[in-house]
């Protein structure tokens, strides 16, 4: 079995956060080597980071978390009628681990029906159906109260690999990008932040071997888009070339 073959259904787990410390190291070191699994875990990252502020956000009641892993790692039948329990206790009112996990499975499906792209395999499927269920059970959703969103970005034609996403919070945002091309040492990105008919330089960065670029970005909240050029290392004060990615806002 290939390496890839072995963790292409774990994209899901490593989002939401369902992994153990080794599993979520291993899944990374492959993760630096593998573009598919790459773009998978770029394509849903805008779901997965969407999801918390999606619902009303409430502690869960101490020690849950220990219990529900802890009947999901368990053994057949004793280990779904203890995590049938739990479910019942967290709101799911499910009978069986299986049950409960389609049961909420559907639920987010009809609620968020961006988020069926994500595989996963069965131990953290459940997990993450009862973390889910234990949401649902405690608050509705609630999206009034939550200014973010997530832009996907559009890539130059001569990057068909590249992509990323622009996080969106406040005025502040965060731009993500994926398999850029390495420049040549005297040359770097630039991003540009357009305000009316101005296109204001912002941040320069560059990106290394694995061609991922992570750049936080200020004062977005009236600016008509976000762009990113091939700049003379030191920056320029105006564009030299045709946006190579662009988020229009």
């Amino acid at each position: 079995m290939s390496d890839h073959t072995r963790y292409r259904d774990d994209v899901g787990a490593y989002l939401l956060g369902a992994m153990n410390d080794l599993e979520r190291q291993a899944f990374e070191r492959h993760l630096n080597g593998c573009s598919e699994c790459r773009d998978e875990v770029e394509r849903l990252r805008p779901a997965a980071e969407a999801l918390p502020g999606s619902v009303e956000q409430l502690a869960p009641p101490p020690g849950l978390k220990a219990r529900l892993m802890a009947e999901v790692e368990g053994d057949g039948a004793a280990a779904a009628e203890r995590t049938g329990a739990a479910a019942e206790r967290t709101g799911a009112a499910a009978e069986r681990t299986g049950a409960a996990a389609e049961r909420t499975g559907a639920a987010a499906d009809r609620r968020r029906g961006w988020l069926s792209g994500i595989r996963l395999p069965r131990m953290a499927y459940v997990a993450a159906a009862l973390l889910l269920g234990l949401v649902i059970g405690f608050g509705v959703a609630q999206l009034g109260g939550d200014d973010s969103r997530t832009v996907p970005v559009t890539v130059a034609k001569a990057m068909p690999d590249a992509g990323g996403t622009l996080r969106i919070s406040g005025s502040d945002a965060t731009l993500r990008l994926h398999d850029m091309p390495e420049l040549s040492a005297s040359r770097v990105y630039q991003v540009w932040i357009q305000h009316g008919d101005r296109m204001v330089p912002a941040r320069t960065f560059e990106v290394g071997s694995n061609g991922r670029g992570d750049v936080d970005l200020p004062s977005v909240d009236d600016a008509q888009g976000v762009y990113v050029t091939r700049e003379p290392r030191g920056g320029a004060q105006v564009p030299s070339e045709n946006p190579i990615v662009s988020v229009p806002l």
